[in-house]
Parts: C-alpha cells; sequence; structure tokens
C-alpha cells in the first residue's frame, strides 16, 4: 500500500508543468528587434541564383 501511495505521489510530482520564465519587456523587446532585422535581410537578399554557381555535372 506505502508503495502505491509513493508511485502515485511521485507520478504527480512528475506531472507539474515547468516552463521557462516569460521574458521581461525588455527581452520582448529585443526579440522583436531581432527577428525584424533578420526579417529584413532575408528579404534583401531574395531568392538565391542557383544556376550562377559552379556545376556538379560531368558532361
Amino acid at each position: 500500500m506505502r508503495i502505491a501511495l509513493l508511485l502515485i505521489v511521485l507520478l504527480l510530482v512528475s506531472c507539474r508543468k515547468e516552463e521557462p520564465p516569460a521574458p521581461t519587456p525588455e527581452q520582448s523587446a529585443q526579440l522583436n528587434d531581432a527577428e525584424s532585422m533578420l526579417n529584413d535581410l532575408a528579404t534583401e537578399e531574395g531568392p538565391a541564383n542557383r544556376s550562377a554557381g559552379p556545376s556538379n555535372s560531368s558532361d
């Protein structure tokens, strides 16, 4: 009986929801700025032109 109770308690303790803390407003602003910069870089570069690179085919 004690073992069953111990197993139930261990099961309940292991099911706790553990999440990292939410970012502070300052951290959130930094993350938003970083995301914006990455989006701007991706937009500036555009799709890669694959035809300009060396060919691996052996003609």
